[in-house]
């Protein structure tokens, strides 16, 4: 809610549409962010890292506020303290560990997140706004694309034309669901720090609240708990180096207040996580115009 507010449940939906566009996108842009980073010119060896130190930094702040978000749920539902700390060393953990592990965790969560939802969506009165916002749909996929893109441009698997297809369209359809459920819930509650959790609390199903909540952190802190240990490895940082720095940062996220840290990076990592879009968008345009040069050099000679 905090891109959204009162903009309108279709600018949620069609973030949600949007995301699942770019997820293709970046699928068919990753072999031109492989071959940037195989570069021998030193100018786009030096572009590479900057975009890749941006990334890390901003997914840390993610992280940050992950646990933090983590700590006030639990401590507000269940009186339960020091669990986001306990989840954050767990998920850095987790972030050595191989790829497919966060995929087997995803796979059980992200159903799991949505029939919850649905069942706190089935509780009624809710309110809707039908305005649309450009500004909050940019900013909430530039937020989410950020580090998710990143995930996906550095896989290694090749995928035919109809399988990116596939898959965008199944990200657009869980992405657009997610966000509209999530916005029809807490729409009522557009400036409290956790909407979705006042909405349930109101109708006496907190606890409800509390799970869907933390599994949506425990899914996203695993993403960012594995983008950073991907990138401190690929520069031969030892993994338990990595386990311990986000041990760390769980420690001090717990400091913060979560509203407070949350409308402080989450607009700077959403600008970031746009002009990094548009990056990947325009790197298969530059690398075909540049072939077709180099070819036509070598034709003519």
């Amino acid at each position: 809610m905090l891109y959204f507010g009162n903009n309108g449940i279709l600018s949620g939906v069609i973030a949600g549409v949007m995301m699942g566009a770019l997820c293709a996108l970046f699928l068919c842009a990753a072999k031109s962010f492989r071959r940037l980073k195989s570069s021998d010119k030193r100018a786009l060896r030096a572009l590479c890292v900057v975009i890749k130190i941006a990334l890390w930094i901003c997914t840390l702040a993610s992280f940050i506020c992950m646990v933090s978000g983590c700590e006030e749920i639990i401590s507000n539902t269940y009186g339960i303290d020091g669990v986001g700390l306990w989840t954050g060393i767990f998920v850095s953990l987790l972030g050595v560990c191989e790829m497919s592990v966060m995929r087997k965790f995803n796979t059980v969560i992200v159903p799991l997140i949505i029939l919850l939802l649905i069942i706190l969506t089935a509780q009624g009165n809710i309110a809707l706004y039908n305005n649309i916002d450009v500004k909050s749909i940019l900013g909430y996929c530039g937020m989410n694309i950020m580090m998710g893109g990143y995930i996906i441009a550095e896989q290694e698997e090749s995928f035919s034309t109809k399988q990116i297809i596939f898959i965008g369209a199944v990200c657009a359809i869980i992405f657009a669901l997610s966000v509209a459920m999530v916005y029809c819930v807490s729409a009522g509650y557009a400036d409290m720090s956790m909407p979705v959790w006042e909405f349930a609390r109101a109708r006496g199903m907190s606890s409800l609240s509390g799970v869907i909540i933390y599994l949506a952190i425990f899914s996203t802190l695993i993403g960012c708990s594995k983008l950073i240990c991907q990138e401190n490895s690929s520069v031969k940082i030892p993994r338990a180096f990595s386990v311990t720095l986000l041990a760390l940062f769980a420690l001090l996220a717990l400091k913060f207040d979560f509203s407070t840290i949350v409308g402080y990076c989450y607009p700077i990592i959403g600008y970031v996580g746009i002009v990094y879009t548009c990056f990947m968008l325009a790197l298969p345009i530059v690398f075909a115009i540049y072939d077709m040069r180099r070819n036509r050099v070598f034709t003519s000679k």
